[in-house]
């Protein structure tokens, strides 16, 4: 009966995945994402229980640290994920992150501009799966009721937990991440290394003007080789005894 039951729920899933395909509403959403760069640190291997204790007294409070915010514009057919504009003196200009993660949902393809170790990438291909496990927990994020879920990030081999909604019908959500039955409104990295949450969402029937980048400049690639790279710059860091996100995006 309980076999029977998970399969049940599976098969409802798929159907709204279905559903939302073809009824999925335009709209943008506002995320700050904060890094507790003192929680990163302490949980590099190569330092000492001391050195771990050390680095949580000194660098552990963020209460002054405002985060960072990004925008995920999305239609029914496409969804584009960057850094927010910052307002200043003479207009607007976008931040210091170079990545754009673009998705396009009728052909299931991204067009992504990713920086890596000081190299602008264009990572052309199909949109990334994450094996996503559902969880029978509820709670309230920027006005929606989402239920979590959870998936291991292979690069970093890190857990990743995630808080969706079905009630805003896109497959996506911050950092590229997507794949669940709604958008993704917070998004958790390594228990409380990154936060990253909603903070603002308007929803129209208008499709918003997606923020594609005027020009694609860099290394043509996939996700097979980004990730590789990633990858064997944190393995030799770690060996080297060195915090491989110095200058290495999380």
């Amino acid at each position: 009966m309980k076999h029977f039951s998970i399969k049940f729920v599976h098969i409802l899933l798929f159907i709204n995945v279905l559903y939302m395909q073809s009824h999925s509403q335009g709209g943008t959403i506002t995320y700050n994402k904060k890094y507790n760069w003192a929680n990163v640190a302490s949980k590099m291997p190569y330092l000492s229980v001391e050195e771990k204790d050390r680095i949580l007294l000194t660098w552990g409070s963020n209460k002054d640290y405002k985060g960072t915010d990004f925008i995920l514009a999305f239609t029914k057919s496409a969804s584009v994920y960057k850094q927010k504009e910052k307002e200043e003196n003479f207009g607007y200009s976008w931040g210091e992150d170079e990545d754009v993660l673009v998705r396009n949902f009728d052909t299931r393809t991204t067009k992504d501009v990713r920086e890596l170790l000081g190299k602008l990438y264009i990572i052309e291909g199909d949109i990334p799966k994450f094996k996503w496990k559902i969880l029978n927990e509820l709670k309230d994020v920027a006005g929606y009721v989402c239920m979590k879920a959870e998936t291991i990030d292979t690069v970093y081999n890190k857990p990743i937990t995630a808080w969706f909604t079905d009630k805003i019908k896109v497959l996506s959500g911050p950092e590229g991440f997507g794949g669940l039955p709604g958008v993704i409104l917070e998004l958790n990295y390594n228990n409380d290394d990154i936060n990253i949450i909603a903070t603002k969402i308007e929803l129209s029937d208008v499709d918003p003007v997606l923020p594609l980048p005027k020009k694609y400049k860099g290394k043509k690639s996939d996700y097979q080789e980004f990730n590789a790279k990633k990858k064997k710059h944190y393995t030799l860091s770690i060996e080297g005894r060195r915090n491989p996100f110095w200058d290495l995006r999380y």
